[in-house]
């Protein structure tokens, strides 16, 4: 399989998420806050202080509301490894409800996953790297598709 990642695609997804009815419909922006254009990656995030370093505690607080939580990664990411998202997970010291496997897609292996008890699921996708549905799109419409149905990753080819 050939790995084809358009170099041009910073550029349709930002026009894409500058459109005002594209942020309406994300309900994004609506304090209308000054900046010149949405970015892929900029300042903003960068010098943002007010807020924690870390989603463990948000996570939780999912969780103890009864809101599933799916937690996925790239198994190429060198931005956010899995081994470092593992460890995060880890923290939270919570039981295993279904221990990790590998699940499938099409007959091939997409990756692995663990499920948590409290509803929540972490799983890899084979070949991804950081940007998850731009290396993998169809692995990442599985997860997407799964978490949306309510239902596990497949196990078996």
């Amino acid at each position: 399989m050939q790995l084809v990642i358009d170099p041009c695609s910073d550029y349709y997804t930002t026009a894409y998420m500058n459109r005002p009815d594209v942020q309406k419909a994300l309900h994004a922006n609506v304090t209308n806050i000054k900046y010149s254009t949405w970015q892929p990656c900029s300042d903003v995030l960068t010098n943002w202080t007010d807020s924690a370093s870390t989603i463990i505690p948000l996570l939780k607080e999912f969780m103890a509301n009864d809101i599933r939580v799916w937690i996925f990664s790239g198994d190429t990411d060198g931005r956010v490894p899995v081994t470092s998202t593992k460890k995060s997970i880890k923290i939270m010291n919570l039981p295993i409800k279904t221990p990790w496997h590998p699940w499938f897609l099409n007959g091939e292996l997409g990756g692995y996953t663990q499920v948590y008890k409290g509803d929540m699921t972490f799983a890899t996708v084979r070949g991804a790297g950081h940007q998850v549905p731009g290396y993998e799109p169809a692995r990442a419409l599985s997860l997407i598709m799964h978490f949306l149905d309510g239902t596990d990753l497949p196990e078996s080819k």
